[in-house]
């Protein structure tokens, strides 16, 4: 059964030398596929620490996001009583 490569995957020249386990194409070739599963299943990233600065941006954006919606529903609700 021949394997199907991804197009943007270059396929890696097998030689009889010991591989070079840097390149990262050479280690997924190595692996099964739920070893490959299993592994990046593993390098889940938890949450990140951010400093008070990018925090209060954040919850400036969420102010503002929800600042926002109450207007256009405002204004929603005004053009729907002109109409009538």
């Amino acid at each position: 059964m021949k394997r199907e490569l991804e197009p943007n995957i270059e396929p890696i020249i097998v030689t009889g030398e010991q591989p070079h386990l840097e390149d990262p194409r050479v280690v997924l070739s190595l692996l099964e596929a739920d070893q490959v599963v299993a592994a990046k299943e593993r390098m889940r990233f938890g949450r990140q620490k951010l400093s008070g600065g990018v925090r209060a941006m954040l919850w400036g954006l969420r102010i503002y996001v929800v600042v926002m919606l109450v207007i256009v529903f405002i204004s929603v609700l005004r053009a729907i009583q002109a109409a009538h």
